[in-house]
C-alpha cells in the first residue's frame, strides 16, 4: 500500500533540532530562514501532518526553496531522511493543490511521451535561433526573450540531432570483455551529446561492447520530485520494461541524477508493485556510474597520452552523496600523464543547480553558485570537471557571469582527450 504523507510523521520526530543542517544547507546560508533549513522544513511538515498548520502557498513555496542536495541528510547525526520528507511533502501539494497547467504539460504531455519530446526537442533545434543569441565567443546561448527565464542566463543549446540518433542500437566491439547498457539521461541525449560520443569512445577503447537501448526515457526525476508520483511511476515502468530485455551485464550512467534513479528510487516508487518491484531491484544492482566502470577495467590508464592542463573537479550532489561515487573520478584524472590536478575548497557543496530549481529560484541559484564559482577561481584551474550535465551548464553560466574563461567539460570527456592524445603522439 503506498505510504501516506501522515505515515511520515515517525520520521519528523526523530529530529532533535540540533542545527547540524544550518553548517551545509547551500539554501540557508543564503537565506538565514529557519524556514529554509532542513530543521525548519520539519517542523513545518510536522505542522502540517498533524493539522496545526494548512497546506498553504506558503508552505508550498518553503518547499520549492530545497535544492534536494542531500547535504543535510549526511550530516544529521539522528539520521533524518529530510529529501524523503519533502519529496513527500511535494507529493501532498501536488495532490491536494493539483500541478501547475505549465507542470501537467511537461510532465504528463511531454515527458511522459517519447514521441512528443523527441519531435519537440527537433523542432526546438531548428528553432532555437528565433528565441535565443549567441553567447560572448560563441558559447552557449542567451535568451532573447524572458519565456520565464532570466535573459543574463547563459544556455548550451540543443544539439543539431540527438545522440541516440546517431548511434546503431548496439556498438559492436571485437573480443569485447563486457556488455552494457547506456542510459544516456535527457541532457546527454538532447544537448551534450559530446558527452555521450566520449562515453562511447571511451568505452569502445576499453573493449566493451555498448547498447543504447532507442526506446528509453527521461528517468522521470524532475516529474517525482515536483510531487507528481503516478506520472514518475509510469516513466519508471516503462524504461524497467526497456532495460529489462537487454541482456548486458551492467547498465552504465553518466549522471548522477539519472543513475540515482535507476539504482535506487525506482525500486522505491514501486515498491508496492507486484510486477516490478523485484525488477526494480534487479535492474538497480546492475546500476554504474561511467567513472565506476572505467576505473574497473584493467588496463584502463595503460593507453593515456600526455594532457598538459590544470584542471579541478566539482563532485555533483546526486553522484557523491547519492550514488557514493568519490574517488573513482578523482583516480582518472590523476592517471592522466600531464594533468595538474588542484583540488579545489568544498568541492562536494552544490552548484545550486538543482535541475528545475535553478529555473524556478535562479536569482537564488546565482548566489549559491558564486561560490562554486570562487572556490574554482582559487585554483587556477583552466578545465572544471564533473560528472553531471545540469551541474556542466549552471556552473557554465556562473563562470560566463563573472567572465572567467574555465571550460567546462564531463569526466567522460577528459579521458577520451586522453587517448586521443595517446593516439596522436
Amino acid at each position: 500500500m503506498e505510504r501516506s504523507f501522515e505515515s511520515w510523521e515517525k520520521e519528523v520526530i526523530r529530529c532533535i533540532r540540533c542545527g547540524a543542517c544550518q553548517n551545509v544547507c547551500p539554501v540557508f546560508k543564503e537565506l538565514q530562514a529557519e524556514s529554509t533549513v532542513a530543521r525548519g522544513r520539519v517542523k513545518l511538515i510536522s505542522g502540517v501532518i498533524t493539522k496545526e498548520l494548512d497546506l498553504t502557498e506558503g508552505f508550498s513555496d518553503k518547499m520549492s526553496l530545497c535544492l534536494m542536495c542531500k547535504a543535510c541528510v549526511v550530516n544529521c547525526p539522528s539520521g533524518v531522511k529530510v529529501d524523503k520528507l519533502v519529496e513527500a511533502a511535494r507529493k501532498e501539494i501536488a495532490e491536494q493543490k493539483g500541478l501547475s497547467l505549465l507542470k501537467k504539460l511537461i510532465f504528463r504531455l511531454v515527458l511522459k511521451n517519447r514521441w512528443v519530446f523527441n519531435t519537440g526537442m527537433k523542432a526546438g533545434s531548428v528553432f532555437q535561433g528565433l528565441v535565443f543569441r549567441k553567447g560572448p565567443q560563441g558559447q552557449g546561448m542567451l535568451p532573447r526573450m524572458s519565456l520565464g527565464l532570466d535573459k543574463r542566463r547563459l544556455l548550451s543549446p540543443l544539439a543539431p540531432k540527438s545522440f541516440r540518433s546517431g548511434y546503431p542500437q548496439v556498438i559492436k566491439v571485437s573480443g569485447a570483455k563486457l556488455r552494457v547498457a547506456f542510459f544516456t539521461g535527457c541532457m546527454i541525449n538532447y544537448i551534450y551529446t559530446d558527452t555521450g560520443n566520449a562515453v562511447i569512445n571511451v568505452l569502445k577503447h576499453n573493449g566493451v561492447e555498448v547498447v543504447i537501448p532507442s526506446l528509453q526515457n527521461c528517468c522521470g526525476t524532475p516529474v517525482r520530485i515536483n510531487g507528481d508520483y503516478e506520472s514518475a511511476k509510469e516513466m519508471a515502468k516503462a524504461n524497467i520494461d526497456v532495460f529489462w530485455k537487454e541482456e548486458v551485464d551492467l547498465i552504465v550512467v553518466a549522471c548522477g541524477t539519472c543513475g540515482l534513479a535507476l539504482k535506487e528510487e525506482y525500486a522505491e516508487l514501486l515498491e508496492d508493485d507486484p510486477i516490478y518491484a523485484e525488477k526494480a531491484k534487479k535492474l538497480g544492482v546492475l546500476v554504474k556510474d561511467f567513472t565506476e566502470l572505467v576505473v574497473s577495467l584493467e588496463g584502463f590508464a595503460d593507453r593515456i597520452g600526455h594532457l598538459p592542463m590544470k584542471v579541478t573537479y566539482h563532485d555533483p550532489c546526486h553522484l557523491v552523496r547519492g550514488l557514493k561515487v568519490k574517488e573513482q573520478p578523482r583516480q582518472i584524472i590523476k592517471s592522466i600523464s600531464g594533468v595538474i590536478f588542484n583540488e579545489m575548497q568544498k568541492s562536494d557543496t552544490c552548484c545550486g543547480s538543482g535541475g528545475s530549481f535553478s529555473l524556478a529560484h535562479y536569482e537564488l541559484s546565482t548566489q549559491i553558485n558564486d561560490h562554486k564559482v570562487n572556490d574554482i577561481k582559487q585554483t587556477g584551474a583552466e578545465v572544471l570537471v564533473t560528472g553531471c550535465s545540469a551541474c556542466r551548464m549552471h556552473i557554465a553560466d556562473g563562470l560566463h557571469r563573472q567572465n572567467v574563461p574555465v571550460k567546462v567539460i564531463h569526466t567522460a570527456q577528459l579521458l577520451e582527450m586522453a587517448y586521443t592524445a595517446k593516439n596522436n603522439s
